[in-house]
């Protein structure tokens, strides 16, 4: 294996050596998973909307170019190497951050907290620092046993919140029963279902969590007034109510929370806490957020301040970008472009869904969310392999897996919208010939 000194970090060597790499060193599974696909690629230049990758499939083969529709489930909501927030990130570096220390105070976290506060509705005006979202949501459903006394916790069926400790426990059985994490007090119930909600709550609980959209469990959309209802049910059980905005949130509905105003215009749900994770950063630095009320910070932080720390959440580094992050996507001319976008994107899917309706079953969405659901699991995970071959990369729902999650960067244009859809299109098409030939 010959390293090129002229590329120290993209093609530092050939793609098939960086594959054995990958799989001696890192993951083997994963690596045979990917060829498996056909797709033993890895990723190399990276801009905008698009990236390529190393290599083409076979050596010689020129290498891939796509479109990012999977924005690594909103990491990428300013697209790839966003030019501001790498001239942040490095005007930071130059101008004497670092990561700071978790235990002491710090400029770049009360300056990002009173940001944070300001966009979070009502009175959420407090913020704990975390790595990533299962950090984040772990945060949350600890902070509400301190403060409610109780043990447990309700979660959606096919929902999805991290891989870590409480967060895994919320999840659905094939991520946690792996690693024998099943506890009694955590329960599912169905998504959008009120009765389900009301029956579950007990006098054991302590918190629900949910997606305002989930996006592994198939981009479902709440009924009208589904919210609202849980927020009124745990004002009067004494349940904390925690919203994962971790995709859903930061302006990807085309309103800055889609827990206020994203779903339905007209239900401004505010609860205890929102949690954000993913797109804080805009992909150059890892951030996690957990907002919450301030009499939530009396309870658990009230007789010992370092009851709950984090060594690099809420680094100095990582509030800098961040707060030039909620800058720009704040900002309601970009919120404009998002709704706008995402109106042309849902009515060209909604074209698509009338032309394929032999196998397509709908599409929805709110904003640049949207979710393509096939008739069967099969035509699903086939388009979307097809459509991966035509230039577009995007994914299948893991808990709904007839659902193809689509969620372009939020500063997609409307010519590439227009691009991507005839791709998308195309690709569908080559799956029904194949199939009919």
């Amino acid at each position: 294996m010959k390293i090129n000194p002229k590329k120290k970090f993209i093609g530092s060597l050939s793609q098939k050596d960086l594959l054995r790499l990958y799989s001696k060193h890192v993951s083997g599974p994963k690596t045979r998973f990917f060829k498996s696909l056909g797709w033993g690629v890895i990723p190399g230049e990276r801009d905008g909307i698009k990236f390529k990758s190393l290599e083409g499939l076979k050596p010689g083969e020129p290498p891939i170019e796509l479109f990012d529709c999977r924005s690594a489930g909103g990491v990428f909501n300013l697209g790839r190497r966003n030019p501001r927030i790498v001239q942040l990130l490095k005007d930071a570096l130059d101008g004497g951050l670092d990561l700071g220390d978790h235990q002491l105070l710090s400029e770049q976290r009360a300056l990002l907290g009173k940001k944070i506060a300001d966009l979070m509705p009502g009175d959420i005006s407090k913020t704990t620092y975390g790595v990533g979202g299962g950090e984040a949501i772990d945060t949350a459903i600890k902070f509400s046993r301190v403060y409610t006394k109780r043990k447990g916790c309700i979660s959606a069926i096919g929902g999805y919140h991290g891989h870590t400790g409480f967060a895994l426990l919320t999840g659905d059985p094939s991520f946690k029963d792996p690693f024998l994490w099943n506890f009694p007090e955590f329960r599912q119930v169905p998504f959008g279902n009120i009765d389900a909600i009301r029956k579950a709550i007990t006098e054991d609980v302590a918190c629900v969590v949910l997606e305002t959209i989930p996006a592994t469990g198939g981009v479902l959309i709440a009924p009208e007034g589904y919210f609202p209802e849980v927020r009124e049910i745990c004002d009067d059980k004494g349940v904390m109510m925690i919203n994962d905005e971790i995709q859903s949130g930061l302006g990807r509905t085309g309103h800055f929370w889609a827990i206020y105003g994203g779903i339905y215009p007209n239900e401004k749900v505010i609860p205890d806490f929102i949690v954000c994770g993913k797109g804080m950063t805009a992909g150059i630095y890892p951030l996690s957020t957990c907002s919450y009320k301030p009499f939530i910070e009396r309870a658990v932080f009230g007789k010992d301040p370092y009851i709950h720390v984090s060594t690099t959440g809420g680094s100095d580094l990582a509030c800098a970008v961040a707060l030039e992050m909620l800058e720009i996507q704040s900002d309601p001319i970009f919120l404009n472009h998002v709704t706008e976008m995402g109106k042309l994107f849902g009515k060209e899917l909604n074209e698509i869904v009338e032309e394929h309706s032999d196998i397509i079953k709908e599409a929805r969405g709110r904003g640049l969310m949207w979710g393509l659901e096939f008739y069967n699991e099969e035509d699903s995970l086939l388009s979307m392999f097809s459509i991966i071959k035509e230039g577009v990369m995007l994914n299948y729902c893991g808990n709904k897996k007839d659902t193809l999650i689509i969620m372009p960067p939020l500063i997609v244009k409307k010519e590439e919208i227009e691009e991507i859809i005839l791709r998308i299109q195309q690709g569908i098409s080559n799956l029904k010939k194949i199939k009919k030939g």
